[in-house]
């Protein structure tokens, strides 16, 4: 069972939890992205609200965030998320859309859902879920990635056979 009841929404980029809000808005001045509201093609941001598992279970579970907000943010070029929990602070991480690779991650045991990625995020090399609510604009936003980054980084062509072997 989930530790989280999440939820989903698309919205525009002005509409997201203050603190990420600006945080985006440092990335991309820091790296030199262009503007935040033009180049963005979609944007989502889950509230993950921790379930009361008990007492026992949250003694054995330790500190962790009650509440933790989450923007994920898709350009042309780049997958950013950023999340904000009342305990763990602030994190943001962006990849290249050429260096991962995508799917919608539902788990067989739990009701988990997000977006499972893997590949390089800066230089690290990673394996990861970001956790989404189960709506419609999550399933959205999960499919709009795989989309670009099949743009971002198109198949090779499928080679035929050798002249040698009659292609």
């Amino acid at each position: 069972m989930s530790d989280y009841n999440r939820t989903t929404r698309e919205c525009r980029v002005s509409q997201l939890h203050p603190e990420l809000l600006r945080a985006l808005q440092s990335h991309f001045l820091e790296h030199k992205l262009g503007s935040l509201e033009a180049e963005t093609l979609m944007c989502c941001e889950t509230i993950s609200s921790r379930k009361d598992l008990g007492s026992l279970a949250s003694l054995l579970r330790g500190a962790s965030d009650t509440t933790i907000h989450t923007a994920m943010l898709l350009t042309s070029e780049w997958l950013i998320w950023v999340r904000i929990g009342d305990t763990s602070g602030l994190a943001l991480n962006a990849a290249n859309l050429k260096e991962i690779r995508v799917g919608a991650y539902r788990s067989l045991f739990t009701k988990e859902t997000g977006l499972e990625i893997a590949g390089y995020v800066g230089d690290r090399q990673v394996r990861g879920v970001i956790g989404m609510g189960a709506e419609l604009a999550a399933q959205k936003f999960c499919e709009e990635v795989e989309k670009a980054i099949t743009k971002a980084n198109p198949p090779a062509p499928k080679k035929g056979w050798p002249k040698w072997l009659g292609g």
